[in-house]
């Protein structure tokens, strides 16, 4: 993991057990870029490869410096050791070159209600600041990772830099699973992981956060259980069931109350 900018030298170690050495040769993506033949002169030549900057004051048969490194300057590298005649031993080793650029900043979340009412769509989007390679972002509700149902992928656009800006929207319906005290609790992260193990401290991690309280229905609004039976649902974690009796004897209760009228 290299640093966008930086310069950076790749070594290559051998012990050719009493052998004489003939050549070095380094490539990337299939194609050489630096060579050491100690029987030429001038014994170090450097080829022109896009991204790739040699540095041949610093490069010898057992390393070679690249200067300023790019976006370009990410791939897989390759050391070529070549003994004299008449054995011709061959001796190749490989290893993978990535250029990061951390973001400035930290994520944001965006959408969002301080309060929801049950059945209300929860819509909010994690957007982490451009970066190379672009951050992972992970959703978690109540501190435990969303299921990818819930997730909105979106595209991330690279710049003429080779940044990205990460993208990664949370969707779903305020319901008591999501707000088992009244309150749901929303955490994004970002990151970018500092190798292929993910097991090591990673080179960028930060969070952002939104919370959001469930309120009570509109008194307005009825619906329907599931037994056809009128009622009001969940409120903070309870649901308060109006029978479908008592509001027809309130109705004639307040209808019968007034002179001359009658029931249709």
């Amino acid at each position: 993991m290299v640093e966008r900018g930086e310069d950076v030298t790749l070594t290559c170690e051998f012990d050719l057990a009493g052998e004489k050495l003939y050549s070095v040769k380094w490539y990337k993506a299939g194609r050489e870029f630096y060579r050491f033949v100690p029987a030429d002169w001038p014994t170090k030549q450097d080829f022109e490869q896009k991204g790739v900057i040699v540095d041949t004051d610093r490069s010898d048969s057992q390393k070679v410096a690249l200067k300023g490194i790019t976006v370009d300057s990410s791939g897989r590298y390759k050391c070529e050791v070549l003994t004299e005649a008449p054995l011709f031993k061959t001796l190749v080793r490989s290893g993978f070159l990535t250029v990061f650029e951390l973001p400035e900043g930290r994520p944001e979340v965006m959408g969002g209600q301080p309060q929801y009412r049950p059945g209300d769509t929860v819509n909010l989007t994690c957007r982490a600041p451009k970066s190379i390679p672009p951050a992972n972002l992970t959703w978690y509700i109540n501190e435990k990772e969303a299921p990818p149902n819930l997730l909105v992928p979106y595209r991330t656009p690279v710049d003429v830099d080779g940044r990205a800006s990460s993208r990664l929207g949370l969707r779903f319906k305020a319901q008591q699973l999501y707000f088992p005290d009244g309150r749901v609790r929303l955490r994004c992260v970002a990151s970018i992981p500092r190798g292929e193990r993910g097991d090591e401290k990673p080179l960028y991690a930060q969070d952002a956060h939104h919370e959001g309280v469930v309120v009570p229905p509109d008194p307005l609004s009825l619906g329907h259980d599931a037994g056809g039976a009128l009622g009001l649902h969940w409120s903070g974690g309870r649901q308060v069931r109006v029978l479908l009796s008592t509001l027809v004897s309130c109705v004639m209760t307040r209808v019968l109350g007034f002179p001359n009228s009658s029931l249709s």
